[in-house]
């Protein structure tokens, strides 16, 4: 059970340090301002998940609901960002849903090592500085920005979904026979998906640029 909710978390994790990365994509930053912010991030994350060590209440008959919120919320602040000029407010709705959905998880978990949560913390803000330095090549994209980041919600979204149909038959599953690893192989194979399309729009961005200025 603790392998299956880790997993959890650090899928989230990732997912949602992406996408603030590349929400912060949308100021214009340099490298110094935007590592402090990270790691201010970075460190107020820390802080949420140890303090989800001295908070301990079961939620994972109700995990399946919460997952499905937590994605109608992400596809609420995709919106709200593509019909808003202001970009501060989606990102600041995201992070607050970040450090919501991190505690939800973080506290079915018995037990958290120091060790651990620091290493889930400098995940997050590698991921963070890696998505935010890869906005600068999306953001000269011929598509708007705002549509690629609304791409990248859209998958996060149906992934967080998958989760909240998926939780209550993972949960009955008999663990003597699968690992969590092993049940959440899908899961996995849809993050390699999403990191592949990043990567391909990175690409692909890079090379029109590359053809324009010919």
């Amino acid at each position: 059970m603790f392998d299956l909710m880790f997993s959890y978390l650090l899928i989230t994790i990732i997912l949602f340090s992406a996408n603030i990365g590349l929400f912060f994509g949308n100021f214009r930053l340099n490298n110094i301002k935007s590592i402090f912010i990270f790691l201010l991030i970075g460190i107020i994350f820390f802080i949420v998940l140890f303090t989800s060590n001295f908070i301990a209440f079961n939620l994972n008959e109700y995990l399946s609901y919460i997952f499905i919120l937590i994605s109608i919320m992400i596809f609420i602040i995709m919106i709200f960002n593509l019909k808003v000029n202001n970009k501060l407010m989606p990102l600041i709705f995201i992070t607050i849903l970040y450090y919501i959905t991190s505690f939800l998880l973080a506290v079915q978990l018995n037990e958290h090592a120091f060790n651990s949560l620091l290493l889930l913390s400098i995940v997050s803000i590698i991921v963070m500085i890696v998505a935010f330095q890869s906005s600068k090549l999306l953001i000269f994209a011929k598509r708007p920005y705002d549509v690629i980041i609304g791409e990248f919600m859209s998958l996060f979204g149906v992934l967080i979904f998958i989760f909240g149909l998926t939780h209550k038959s993972i949960m009955n599953l008999d663990y003597g026979m699968f690992s969590s690893f092993l049940i959440l192989t899908p899961t996995y194979q849809l993050i390699y998906v999403i990191i592949g399309i990043i990567i391909v729009l990175i690409i692909g961005s890079y090379w029109n640029d590359k053809k324009n200025l010919r």
